[in-house]
């Protein structure tokens, strides 16, 4: 994903980035499927008791900090954390790649003076 966000060509970024882009009725962005997905794991999640530890020690399994393969829905559970680390990174992605309010001018800390004159100045 982050090789991809690099791409440096702004149709590509706002496809990726932008949740509100408009898109033709048929097509879906990523920001449609992940609500989607994440739609899904909410309701498969009801059915797994005390899901905090079980996704605490799956993801030690998967740093190898442990062997605890005999979990029961060990494959939704390491989906919730490679998805949770997709989303991680994603929002690392966005932070880098959208301006900040502060490298706007005229706002605090941006060392930018706000524009001068009136934008509408008063017509006689």
């Amino acid at each position: 994903m982050s090789r991809l966000s690099a791409y440096s060509h702004p149709l590509l970024q706002e496809y990726l980035l932008d949740p509100y882009i408009p898109l033709s009725p048929c097509s879906r962005s990523l920001f449609s499927v992940l609500i989607r997905v994440m739609g899904e794991l909410m309701q498969r999640i009801q059915q797994i008791p005390d899901l905090p530890d079980r996704l605490l020690n799956t993801r030690r399994d998967l740093l190898g900090m442990s062997h605890n393969n005999g979990q029961e829905h060990l494959t939704l559970l390491k989906g919730i954390i490679v998805l949770e680390e997709f989303c991680k990174e994603l929002a690392a992605i966005a932070f880098v790649k959208l301006p900040m309010e502060n490298d706007l001018p005229g706002s605090p800390g941006s060392g930018l003076d706000p524009p001068h004159g009136d934008a509408f100045p008063d017509t006689p």
